[in-house]
């Protein structure tokens, strides 16, 4: 086993090589939302050009109901046009809506409310493309690895935007900054517009039967997408609720300070990140399922245990244990969406959906928050957060969520039965090379 995992992660660099392009593509576009929504929008706008703050909250707002609207239609837009014209397309819009909002910054504030709808179509027509060209370039035992290195990317971005962000808005007029942001987006966008087709998605869509709208449902109904869907939603929920009580359980359970509370949970954070590339070397061997399932189960454990101490020694170890447990699972949900995905002919309009069901998550989570914390207190959402975490870890448990009981080196297309689960069908093409 030792072996196994050991040529895994020898294996991983060849992976990172192939995948290049759309990693720069992902972290191009990430590192650019987080500057304009977290940086121009919240700092920029009503320090330094005297717009309204709730700008910042009504696009972020638009942004977020545009792209789950869209999300599976968006999907199923990549499906019909190749995941390269979706790519392009989808950063086409981001470019768009970024270079709209220099100019409306200075002469009409709130109309940035509609650019940043555009921003929510352009994300959702972006990333089910994105994912499913991972699908056609990597192998059944590469995909955890390629989701966990496209995880560390957007983290990458999230670092560079907010860390870049404060130094640009510290010492660069607005102008400028913005212009920056939006080189970056054009550069994802270029970078679409030069990279080919896999030879494995060639393939597929001279075969593929692309399905309507109408037929969807009927693919989205196989017992193992709906059990994969509650995964999403249940996880994408407690993360969500999580976020929205960070402040408040440093305040209420822990007892500390906001930068003692950084300090106790900077541990967690860096074990996490390791956690993620172990976790996608470790499920492209063993199966993504058999690290998914205990890999939530320990951070449903530590949220459970962070809800009862305040010794900070103990914090450090239970949000250690959790950071390891959620990193190690981390990619196994990404990889296992892209192995559910089915063929060409529907696997961005099943991508859109997943994508969807985390959305709808991702809202759900901290509006139960809200509702809870003044009634019940930090406590109740920190085990109504472990307990979703465990309910992710029994499903997969209990659940086989693909036709593979252990990965291989071929990999595998679907092509969905309208009542039940997906019929593999083997197909031998070369990942296509750049």
């Amino acid at each position: 086993m030792r072996g196994r995992i050991a040529d895994a992660f020898a294996g991983s660099r060849d992976i990172v090589r192939r995948a290049l392009p759309l990693l720069a593509i992902g972290f191009l576009a990430d590192a650019a939302f987080i500057f304009i929504f977290l940086i121009a929008l919240q700092s920029y706008l009503p320090e330094k050009l005297h717009a309204s703050a709730a700008i910042a909250g009504y696009a972020l707002a638009a942004f977020g109901v545009a792209k789950l609207l869209s999300q599976v239609l968006s999907g199923m837009v990549s499906d019909r046009l190749g995941t390269r014209k979706a790519m392009i397309g989808g950063t086409a819009l981001l470019l768009i809506a970024d270079a709209s909002m220099l100019p409306l910054a200075h002469v009409a504030p709130y109309a940035i409310v509609a650019a940043a709808a555009i921003e929510g179509l352009g994300s959702s027509v972006l990333w089910p493309a994105l994912y499913s060209a991972g699908t056609s370039r990597f192998e059944a035992g590469e995909k955890s690895r390629f989701t966990a290195v496209l995880t560390l990317a957007t983290m990458a971005a999230l670092l560079a935007g907010l860390g870049g962000g404060a130094l640009l808005n510290m010492y660069v007029p607005f102008n400028f900054a913005m212009l920056l942001s939006i080189s970056l987006v054009a550069s994802a966008c270029a970078i679409a517009l030069l990279t080919p087709v896999s030879a494995r998605e060639t393939e597929e869509r001279k075969t593929a039967e692309k399905p309507s709208l109408r037929e969807l449902p009927a693919v989205l109904r196989s017992p193992q997408r709906v059990a994969f869907s509650a995964i999403i939603v249940a996880e994408s929920i407690a993360l969500g609720a999580l976020t929205a009580i960070f402040r408040a359980y440093g305040r209420d359970v822990a007892g500390v300070s906001l930068t003692r509370e950084g300090l106790l949970l900077a541990p967690a954070a860096v074990l996490g990140g390791l956690g993620v590339i172990a976790g996608g070397a470790l499920a492209d061997r063993v199966g993504a399922r058999r690290v998914m399932a205990p890999g939530f189960v320990v951070a449903g454990m530590a949220v459970l245990l962070l809800a009862h101490v305040t010794q900070p020694a103990m914090i450090v170890v239970a949000a250690a244990a959790g950071g390891i447990g959620f990193g190690l699972a981390v990619p196994t949900i990404a990889s296992t969406m892209m192995a559910l995905a089915g063929g060409a002919g529907a696997r961005g309009g099943v991508i859109g959906w997943f994508m969807s069901m985390d959305g709808l998550g991702h809202a759900v989570g901290p509006a139960l928050a809200a509702l809870l914390l003044p009634e019940l207190g930090t406590k109740s959402v920190m085990l109504l957060v472990g307990a979703a975490f465990l309910a992710v870890g029994a499903i997969a448990a209990a659940r086989k969520l693909t036709d593979e009981s252990e990965p291989r080196h071929e990999d595998q297309t679907w092509t969905a039965a309208a009542g039940g689960g997906p019929t593999p069908m083997m197909h031998r093409a070369e990942v296509g090379r750049r």
